[in-house]
């Protein structure tokens, strides 16, 4: 089967951008699979400046007119033989919403997944304005898809309230575990070390909450330290929050690493946390879980349902906040007191590679571009 992913970017797995990861991975794992799979990007730049890759990548020049398509991409799409499947990642692109027009008049199919752009709390920032796009653009493109991925339960309920659709699917992300490095030691903390790795969105990623929490549990008379890995437009907003709180000294802001240096900074954690107010389906969760790390997570991970069936952490209940994330916390004291972490972490990573495989996620995607 030949199959185009389509993102914004390049597809880089060396980029904070999940969206574009989860592409990366698709294309990869679908070509080893023995499909023509290959990857569209839509970028401010034509230079291919990332790893090597097995499959083709061919890069379009973003129009400065976002509602304009630039002339290479119409052309391109008239290039393509029928029986040609195309896998549009990311939702609120005036792009793919272009194209997807283009690709009706040719008869070309598409699947389409939001990546958690249309779940409520999303839908609720620049709420008038996504609401006038989503009915102008973005409904017209759902409704016209093969079909629309969701990767998480309650993006897959609330699309029903934005558009209904018979042709939605439930399938997560998954994770490569040749990624990590092999010589991975865990060290004992004197004290707990909680992390967080990722964008520093303090919103999306609900960090403002886990600064806050953080606080609280510190104020029970725990000694503990909070590590964030990433960067950022709101690092120097938190840098702040930690000092304001009073919890500089505890906290440790690291900066944006990639590779084995992310990898081994997560490793010497011993809870990952991730307490988002949305998401789709954060790869830094399942990364945490693969390296055999315990998760403190909130429902909107849209992972807490599989935390919870392979005793694999600590799911936050929906209306998640600094005193819930507290309470976490304190759970993942009594743990750590009582030497109970390595089992949680053990049942983590075996969560992902049974659940979380992406050679078994591909095959369903496949199943899916197929009809």
């Amino acid at each position: 089967m030949k199959i185009i992913h389509v993102v914004l970017g390049k597809a880089n797995p060396e980029r904070m951008n999940g969206v574009n990861k989860v592409a990366y991975q698709l294309a990869r794992t679908q070509h080893g699979l023995g499909h023509d799979a290959s990857v569209w990007g839509i970028a401010n730049s034509l230079e291919h400046n990332y790893p090597p890759r097995p499959f083709k990548t061919r890069l379009f020049l973003q129009s400065p007119r976002k509602y304009r398509l630039g002339a290479d991409l119409p052309a391109a799409l008239r290039e393509v033989p029928a029986g040609t499947v195309f896998h549009l990642h990311g939702a609120f692109i005036p792009e793919f919403f272009l194209l997807s027009k283009q690709m009706r008049k040719r008869g070309l199919p598409y699947v389409y997944t939001p990546h958690g752009s249309l779940t409520k709390a999303a839908m609720q920032q620049s709420k008038w304005r996504k609401k006038i796009y989503f009915n102008l653009f973005e409904k017209p493109l759902i409704r016209h898809a093969r079909a629309v991925q969701l990767l998480g339960d309650q993006e897959y309920s609330f699309l029903d309230r934005l558009v209904k659709i018979e042709h939605k699917v439930l399938i997560p992300n998954g994770m490569d575990l040749s990624e990590l490095p092999k010589d991975l030691d865990h060290q004992p903390n004197p004290v707990p070390v909680f992390n967080f790795c990722g964008r520093l969105d303090a919103y999306h990623k609900g960090l403002d909450l886990m600064l806050e929490g953080f606080a609280l549990f510190l104020k029970n008379g725990r000694q503990a330290r909070l590590e964030l890995i990433g960067d950022g437009k709101d690092r120097a907003a938190l840098e702040q929050q930690a000092k304001d709180l009073g919890i500089e000294k505890s906290v440790v802001f690291y900066g944006a690493k990639y590779g084995d240096e992310k990898y081994r900074l997560m490793a010497r954690g011993d809870v990952f946390l991730h307490t988002s107010r949305m998401e789709g389906f954060p790869m830094a969760v399942l990364e945490a879980a693969a390296l055999n790390r315990p998760c403190l997570t909130s429902e909107p991970t849209n992972i807490n349902r599989f935390i919870r069936q392979y005793e694999a952490g600590i799911p936050l209940n929906e209306h998640h906040n600094p005193s819930t994330i507290c309470q976490g916390m304190e759970k993942a004291f009594y743990f750590f007191k009582n030497n109970q972490l390595t089992q949680l972490g053990n049942n983590a990573g075996k969560m992902v590679s049974q659940a979380f495989n992406w050679k078994n996620i591909s095959r369903q995607l496949v199943r899916v571009y197929a009809g």
